[in-house]
């Protein structure tokens, strides 16, 4: 490594670097709208649209609405208790990982994250864009589709790379915007449909129906892993309460605001779909929203998709020794590479596998603040130079497979919450009963260095 790039890492705070291995100090903290504002626009993306018009193909405009409701709160909920958890230490998703899984097993925590949010994922959603924008203006030089997943890449790298400040400002333009187009999407919607009484009461747009639990179902599994990795975001809240209640708030107001806005130009515009897919696009070309659609559809997409690809190389800075704004540079690219090749699909059916396994981190790690930490392990959290970690907690790493695998095959419930639940009840139990028996549960032990290493 170069001297100056030895310099980087070891400042390991400051500018592009992002605090992304050390705490986020008090002066650095953000205002509980600044938080707020940021998760919305996390969750504010084509795939939430999507997802409502995926419940107007099987449920009424009102039945969407209180899916994306209840679907919502319970990821709030879920995200309220890791939101806390990074504000309160002021530390990444992995980082603050370390206590639970040992400092090697956040480390594979943190390569997870990278290949599925910061590669994969990344990829998937530029090609997506890429098709989005191309349907949109299908005789325009820049919606060419490999044009526009070139320049839709680097406007969501470009905000990962200057890191959360990048992200924040982003979400400060996005947001409003998006609201604002939405809005007139619905009132479009509402005009087309004839009044607002016939789109709530709007039969679902395709033949097939669908239980409002199936809707909450798809709610929550469009959205869990989002809710996981708060503390990505929160550990710039000023405090604990202010960075899990702005994170919730923000990502309930902005997932239920996006489903009522994609069931809503769904169910009035009426379109065939793309197979199983409502063609969103589309049905916003035929309710009149035109260039105003395009916007949507850019900003919805950027400030996801930096968010994924901010967070994926959070997750690897836990692992390598290399500077935040070098491996936003490597994966962004990487992914761009991969969708312009066209090969992202490949990957999908390994990175919905791995997504499976992600949940039941969340309620390791929320069981292991609350419960073990202090009730049976008997050991506060702390970090920073001096901290020490155990290299590897196998029972953790074990119960994230097991409750993954569980939950995969269980046929009632809502498959992430399954998942969440079995994780945090595993834990404790697993755990209390080695403790009385004497049975160690972690190997080895790691003292972090001033680097953050």
């Amino acid at each position: 490594m170069s001297e100056a790039l030895k310099n980087t890492v070891s400042a390991g705070s400051a500018g592009v670097e992002d605090y992304s291995i050390t705490a986020v100090p008090g002066d650095e903290r953000k205002s509980v709208l600044n938080i707020a504002v940021t998760c919305c626009a996390w969750i504010i993306s084509m795939s939430t649209l999507f997802a409502g018009g995926a419940l107007a193909s099987g449920l009424t405009f009102g039945q969407s609405l209180l899916a994306g409701a209840l679907g919502m709160l319970i990821l709030a909920v879920i995200g309220f208790f890791q939101g806390w958890m990074g504000a309160k230490y002021g530390v990444s998703t992995t980082v603050l990982a370390r206590h639970a899984f040992g400092r090697a097993g956040a480390g594979l925590f943190g390569l997870v994250l990278s290949i599925t949010l910061g590669i994969g994922w990344f990829a998937w959603q530029i090609a997506f864009f890429g098709l989005t924008i191309e349907q949109m203006f299908p005789d325009a030089w820049f919606a060419d589709h490999t044009v526009a997943m070139v320049w839709g890449g680097i406007l969501m790298l470009t905000t990962a790379f200057i890191g959360y400040k990048g992200l924040a400002a982003i979400s400060f333009i996005a947001v409003p915007l998006v609201f604002i187009l939405s809005i007139w999407g619905i009132v479009a919607a509402v005009d087309h449909a004839g009044s607002f009484d016939a789109l709530l009461h709007a039969q679902p747009s395709s033949g097939t129906g669908m239980t409002l639990f199936a809707g909450i179902t798809l709610v929550v599994g469009n959205a869990a892993l989002g809710a996981v990795v708060f503390p990505d975001i929160t550990r710039y809240g000023k405090t604990p309460l202010k960075g899990g209640l702005g994170a919730s708030l923000g990502y309930f107001l902005g997932g239920l605001f996006c489903v009522g806005a994609g069931a809503a130009i769904t169910l009035a515009a009426q379109v065939p779909g793309l197979g199983s897919t409502p063609n969103i696009p589309a049905a916003m070309a035929q309710i009149g929203l035109g260039f105003f659609a395009f916007l949507i559809l850019v900003f919805a997409q950027w400030t996801t998709n930096d968010n994924n690809l901010y967070t994926g190389a959070l997750g690897l800075r836990n692992v390598v020794k290399l500077p935040k704004f070098v491996l936003v540079l490597a994966m962004g690219l990487a992914g761009i590479a991969i969708a312009v090749v066209g090969i992202q699909d490949q990957f999908v059916p390994f990175l919905n596998t791995l997504g499976t396994y992600v949940p039941p981190i969340a309620g390791i790690m929320v069981a292991d603040h609350w419960i073990v930490g202090p009730y049976i392990r008997r050991s506060p959290y702390r970090f920073g130079p001096g901290t020490e970690y155990a290299t590897i907690n196998f029972v953790a790493i074990l119960v994230v497979v097991l409750a993954g695998f569980i939950a995969s095959k269980l046929s009632f419930g809502i498959g992430p919450i399954n998942a969440v639940v079995i994780g945090f009840a595993g834990y404790v139990a697993i755990v209390y009963l080695f403790r009385l028996f004497h049975i160690p549960y972690s190997i080895g032990n790691r003292r972090e260095d001033a680097s953050g290493f």
